[in-house]
């Protein structure tokens, strides 16, 4: 096990190195040439060596290593914006080989490559512990692979992910960033194979109890619409993460209040425009979370000519364009939901409601644009 933790070490400090030099550098070649010969005196002896990431545990040939060390929380962080879960090495691989593969992870684009001696893809996990054996089935290919599960077991699949995560939600415990991650980095593959975005979403229904649901519905609309005006790809996965943990503030408001059926009187309606706050305190908190969170979980419920709730001193601030796309989403699922107090609008309702709702609700820009690229996507 030694020789796996001093690998893991030399070989992200290669990534380090290559993201602040380039590949080409004295000093990134020479980690390399480290890590490969570590790497190369554990193949001779078992042949191959597999690293999988299951939730934020690193599984080296199907045990579980618990003490990674900063530089293992630090690969599995990268591999998980990568949306990469699996990386396998044989007998064969070339100092050349690992060399690629760090100069992949330094990048910001999403996916690994593979080659002759080492293949990258994903896990998944099946019925059974984690660190089971039989537990794992590895996959190869990303995005490939999860295009052969029909959207709607695929869908399914991450709002369960999800539902768990935020059971595990408490203000005395740290929020299971890897976890979040690992749901987003699989939407951000399925959106580039799935030109109807309308798939991924959960049907309509009562999201009384599921915040989870909504809550990816919201973060595929969001990294779709991220999407849809250009932003950059190295970027979708901290929008996709802001817009997962947006209403993670009504962890801390009382079920009572948030499922009320009826007219809540102002003192609880107050209590429940709380949660914006409680959510952007409790993520500012977590360390190596994207800075959009706490901001969209603060400025979900901002409206684009500063009205709304937080209630802002200066109406000249305005909202993060993050937190301008992830209220039109959230707009956008609510709408098409059943909720306690309504029913759902069919989706031609939904947009005539969008683009006559009055001004200064939406950015004009963003609101537009996603009503077009909705009707794209029906007719793609």
């Amino acid at each position: 096990m030694e020789n796996v933790t001093g690998f893991i070490s030399i070989f992200m400090s290669a990534v380090s190195n290559c993201i602040l030099y380039s590949r080409n550098h004295a000093s990134v070649d020479g980690l390399i040439q480290k890590a490969f010969s570590i790497l190369n005196e554990i193949l001779k002896s078992s042949g191959n060596f597999e690293m999988m990431i299951i939730e934020n545990d690193l599984v080296i040939n199907k045990n579980s290593v618990a003490e990674t060390g900063l530089q293992g929380q630090n690969l599995i962080k990268k591999l998980k914006r990568k949306g990469i879960s699996h990386i396998n090495f044989s007998k064969g691989l070339t100092a050349a080989e690992l060399g690629n593969l760090v100069a992949d992870i330094s990048t910001t684009e999403k996916g690994l490559k593979s080659s002759a001696h080492m293949k990258v893809g994903i896990v998944d996990v099946h019925v059974g512990g984690l660190h089971s054996p039989h537990s794992v089935k590895s996959l190869s290919g990303s995005a490939s692979d999860i295009q052969k599960k029909s959207i709607s077991a695929f869908t399914a699949e991450q709002i369960e992910k999800a539902k768990d995560e935020y059971s595990k939600i408490s203000p005395f415990k740290q929020l299971h960033l890897a976890g979040f991650e690992e749901i987003v980095g699989q939407f951000i593959l399925m959106l580039k194979k799935e030109a109807n975005v309308l798939k991924l979403l959960r049907p309509a229904q009562s999201f009384a109890r599921q915040d989870d649901t909504h809550a990816t519905n919201v973060a595929v609309l969001t990294i779709f619409q991220a999407q849809s005006i250009g932003i950059k790809e190295e970027f979708h996965g901290d929008i996709g993460l802001a817009a997962l943990l947006h209403d993670v503030g009504k962890s801390f408001i009382p079920r009572r209040i948030l499922e009320k059926e009826v007219s809540q009187e102002r003192k609880e309606r107050a209590i429940k425009e709380l949660h914006p706050l409680y959510g952007a305190q409790y993520l500012a908190k977590i360390k190596g979370l994207t800075h959009l969170a706490p901001i969209v979980a603060f400025e979900h419920h901002i409206r684009y000519d500063g009205h709304g709730y937080p209630n802002l001193k200066s109406r000249n601030i305005k909202q993060h364009i993050c937190s301008q796309m992830t209220a039109i989403s959230d707009a956008f699922d609510t709408l098409r939901s059943t909720t306690l107090n309504k029913k759902a609008l069919d989706l031609k309702e939904v947009l005539v409601t969008m683009k006559t709702r009055d001004e200064g609700l939406f950015n004009p820009f963003l609101v537009e644009n996603f009503i077009r690229s909705i009707h794209l996507a029906l007719s793609g």
